[in-house]
């Protein structure tokens, strides 16, 4: 084994097999595509993402629509499973939304920060253990493609 790192065009490469592996797309192809999403919806999230929990009420009045807008938004990413809402504990009439862990993995794509994460962690490998990891991870994606739907 060497002390000498992988080149970041290598990681980048393991990193784009290791998405068509796990069946998530991969860099050229921006997983949020595939949830059809409008600007308003995309919007929404990163509010919520950022403000967390955040109720409706103020939802509206930062998108700066009705409250019943807003909530179609949000009805429409809860369909999605990125988002949920729940009742406050102190007061039940206010409803507040948060991100689901899909929804925060979602947000992370979106931002870039996955990748960059898989950079940081398969970064530390040596070109051979790195050889090693691509080599498995393309095993993994080869045999499970009849698994697919």
């Amino acid at each position: 084994m060497t002390n000498a790192l992988a080149s970041p065009d290598r990681l980048a490469t393991v990193i784009a097999d290791m998405a068509h592996a796990f069946h998530a797309p991969g860099p050229g192809l921006p997983g949020w595509l595939a949830q059809d999403l409008t600007l308003a919806q995309v919007r929404t999230l990163f509010l919520i993402a950022h403000e967390a929990p955040l109720p409706m009420g103020r939802i509206a009045e930062i998108l700066g629509v009705s409250v019943a807008s807003a909530s179609g938004i949000v009805d429409r990413l809860e369909r999605h499973g990125l988002v949920v809402r729940q009742h406050r504990t102190d007061d039940r009439r206010i409803v507040d939304c948060v991100l689901t862990d899909v929804g925060r993995g979602l947000i992370d794509e979106m931002s870039g920060r996955r990748i960059e994460m898989a950079r940081q962690a398969l970064g530390v490998l040596a070109p051979d253990e790195l050889a090693e990891f691509h080599r498995l991870v393309c095993l993994i994606a080869e045999r499970s493609i009849g698994d697919q739907p």
